[in-house]
């Protein structure tokens, strides 16, 4: 490992930014390695080893997430902090699944952008020079949150743009009866303080649906945002095209035995 800093970060005024105070306050870590996109920033990272890497999340070819997995991959003890100004909770569910599978878990950090530099910097010295993991304490919750698993999370999509629990079963070659008891662990999740067992319960089941409560947590928290549904709503178009020529391929099957 290298005694360097890797900055990734597509705009140019905040890695210049983020070059100048760490190069200050770390100077036995200079230079300072810069990356403007994703897939800049696993070349970098895998080719030099720094010492610690700082990522945005949001940036061109390769999202901060996805490059820290594939860092993670090929070098398990790299220290990371992810700088961002979107902490989306789809994000830190992300992150959080690809640390439990890196063994011994890599240390991280989260922070927002607009945290103070003194505050900034504490942030890199401990996850730096102590390995200690440092989260932002506005987000301590989401942290603490139950963890969604891949279904749990890609459902939320499906959800949001109206796929019936016929049509992901389909898509995620389960039983109606798998989905439903997929959705109904994903629904716990999202609820933890919803009226089961209370004198609401009735109540509550008649009076919301419980598929476009799921919809709105979701969206409060942030395990959906408008990139990632324009993106899995382009996919989820291919699929359907293709899904449906396959289930007039079904039906004429179908229509062929009953006539026999």
């Amino acid at each position: 490992m290298s005694m360097s800093i890797l900055i990734a970060e597509d705009n140019v005024a905040q890695r210049h930014y983020l070059r100048e105070i760490l190069e200050k306050e770390f100077p036995s870590h200079a230079p300072v390695i810069e990356a403007a996109d994703g897939e800049e920033t696993v070349k970098l990272a895998l080719e030099h080893q720094p010492a610690v890497s700082i990522l945005d999340i949001q940036m061109p070819k390769l999202s901060g997430v996805k490059a820290a997995r594939a860092i993670w991959r090929d070098f398990p003890s790299a220290r990371i902090i992810f700088w961002t100004q979107f902490p989306h909770e789809i994000y830190i569910n992300e992150i959080r699944k690809i640390v439990k599978s890196v063994d011994p878990p890599p240390a991280y950090g989260f922070i927002h952008k607009n945290n103070p530099e003194s505050r900034f910097l504490r942030f890199v010295a401990a996850v730096l020079e102590d390995g200690a993991d440092m989260i932002d304490p506005a987000f301590k919750d989401s942290f603490k949150r139950p963890l969604l698993t891949e279904f749990e999370a890609e459902a939320l999509y499906y959800l949001a743009l109206g796929l019936s629990n016929w049509a992901i079963a389909r898509k995620c070659s389960l039983s109606l009866r798998g989905v439903e008891s997929r959705l109904a662990t994903l629904y716990e999740k999202l609820f933890v303080s919803m009226a089961e067992g209370t004198e609401h319960e009735a109540y509550d089941k008649l009076a919301y649906n419980i598929r476009t409560r799921a919809f709105f947590e979701a969206l409060r928290r942030g395990l959906l945002n408008n990139d990632e549904l324009e993106k899995a709503s382009g996919e989820l178009d291919v699929w359907l095209e293709r899904d449906r020529k396959k289930f007039i391929e079904e039906q004429k099957r179908e229509t062929g035995k009953t006539r026999r």
